[in-house]
């Protein structure tokens, strides 16, 4: 099993360069547990009896474990046969940073324009009271919506006024234009910066009671990610985070100052069609998903789901301070909204 790894947007990596990334974080693992086996050696403040010397045999195990895993990782970049090398492009998503190429040239030589907002009906097709608030990356995409409501809106009341929580479902690829979401929302956002999917979701804001200084929190999937990173580039809203789960984020070319998380699996192609991830403030997380799919079943929501909970595992630092700062615990409404568009 292949580790998350967290990297920048400036060095964002799919598939071999994944394993490249991996081979370099163990080689300074391995540095630092040589260090730190020296030190003991020639340490002269512990006495030299059964427990330092027990140190010493787990710190020399735990090298030797090293060196396996990396040589491992070196057998398999540098043995893959010719006669896999078909099927292997295809089932680790090789082919998708061809596809990215092939996105950041076309939206490099797209004129964007502004487009006026479109009217779009909404609709709350139910609201629900809920005990407590999300309080992890995992909490937020298991409360993603699927279905015909493609947005869910959780309302919190604090001291200082009131909170939202906004979870954005992906592409609806089973309607045409009268869905806001269907594909072609996509290209909209891509040409123009805005589409009826990021206008359908503002008029969604407005009717849950969200206002340009309310604090809110999004979570989104594919194209919900993406809509996310389009209203935190308008400046409209006071966002004090995004979360995106293959999202084409390289669909919106800045966002600055609110922190964001992000997670690609290489075997997805959909991050890869939004081009390259540019000048976000945020950290990309790369997954392998496990057990390994590729494809449309690597872009599903529960399998992101899964490799999300593997993050939250890891009890990385920062994504936890992120979390802590986050999480305020209490009672709230949950709302489910529907839109649909007049032609």
């Amino acid at each position: 099993m292949i580790p998350p790894i967290s990297v920048t947007p400036s060095t964002f990596r799919y598939t071999l360069d994944a394993l490249l990334w991996r081979v370099h974080d163990l080689d300074q693992v391995l540095t630092n547990l040589y260090r730190a086996a020296s030190a003991l050696e020639q340490s002269v403040f512990l006495p030299m009896d059964i427990e330092r010397v027990g140190i010493s045999a787990e710190l020399e195990s735990l090298i030797g474990d090293v060196e396996n895993v990396r040589d491992d990782l070196g057998g398999v970049i540098a043995t893959i046969e010719p006669a896999e090398n078909a099927r292997a492009t295809v089932s680790t998503g090789a082919p998708w940073p061809l596809v990215r190429t092939f996105t950041e040239w076309a939206i490099e030589h797209t004129a964007r324009v502004n487009s006026s907002d479109q009217f779009v009906p909404v609709v709350c097709t139910s609201t629900t009271a809920i005990e407590h608030a999300p309080a992890t990356f995992a909490d937020r995409v298991a409360r993603v919506p699927s279905g015909t409501s493609r947005v869910r809106i959780e309302r919190f009341e604090t001291e200082g006024g009131p909170r939202f929580e906004v979870y954005l479902a992906g592409t609806d690829f089973t309607h045409g234009p009268d869905d806001p979401w269907w594909a072609g929302a996509n290209t909209e956002l891509w040409a123009t910066g805005r589409s009826r999917s990021v206008a359908a979701t503002e008029a969604v804001f407005r009717e849950a009671g969200i206002t340009g200084s309310t604090p809110i929190v999004i979570t989104g999937h594919s194209q919900g990610g993406a809509i996310a990173l389009a209203l935190a580039e308008s400046h409209r809203y006071r966002i004090d985070a995004i979360f995106t789960i293959g999202a084409p984020a390289g669909l919106v070319p800045q966002v600055t100052g609110i922190p964001i998380v992000q997670v690609a699996h290489p075997e997805d192609p959909v991050p890869a069609l939004g081009g390259e991830i540019r000048g976000t403030t945020g950290t990309t997380w790369v997954v392998h998903p496990e057990p390994r799919v590729v494809g449309v079943d690597a872009h599903r929501t529960d399998v992101y789901r899964q490799s999300v909970v593997r993050i939250d595992r890891m009890g990385d630092p920062s994504l936890g301070q992120l979390e802590r700062h986050l999480y305020r615990d209490g009672p709230g409404t949950a709302m489910w909204f529907r839109a649909t568009t007049s032609e």
